[in-house]
């Protein structure tokens, strides 16, 4: 029984500061080593929000997601999506991204989460 006890106990003390960690890269972090630009276009299904993101860094990165944000004329969020840059973001190079996106007066694209790579192989 005891060693059940110093289980609970582990997980009380560990497991709430799983949940707490806070965003690992912050805005002057992206604006440092990252450059996006897009523009909307009619799609074949709609509209589409079609860019790239150039890697300004020395480091790839992967795994990269985009919040694209739906706006109404006054620039109040009217709903949000996500999409995935496709592929390792490349030092000093651009990749493209395309998305459909449900119609609204503009969009707002932002990156949302990325990965460094380990650049050490």
């Amino acid at each position: 029984m005891p060693v059940r006890a110093a289980v609970f106990v582990a997980m009380a003390v560990f497991l709430p500061s799983v949940g707490t960690a806070g965003s690992l890269h912050t805005d002057a972090t992206i604006d440092e080593y990252f450059r996006l630009e897009w523009h909307t276009a009619p799609g074949a299904g709609g509209s589409e929000i079609a860019g790239h993101v150039d890697n300004i860094g020395n480091l790839p990165v992967d795994r990269m997601q985009l919040l694209v944000e739906r706006l109404d004329d006054r620039g109040a969020v009217l709903g949000t999506s996500r999409t995935w840059v496709m592929g390792v973001v490349i030092p000093r190079h651009r990749t493209y991204f395309t998305t459909r996106v449900a119609p609204a007066p503009s969009y707002r694209v932002s990156i949302l989460t990325f990965e460094w790579m380990n650049c050490r192989d």
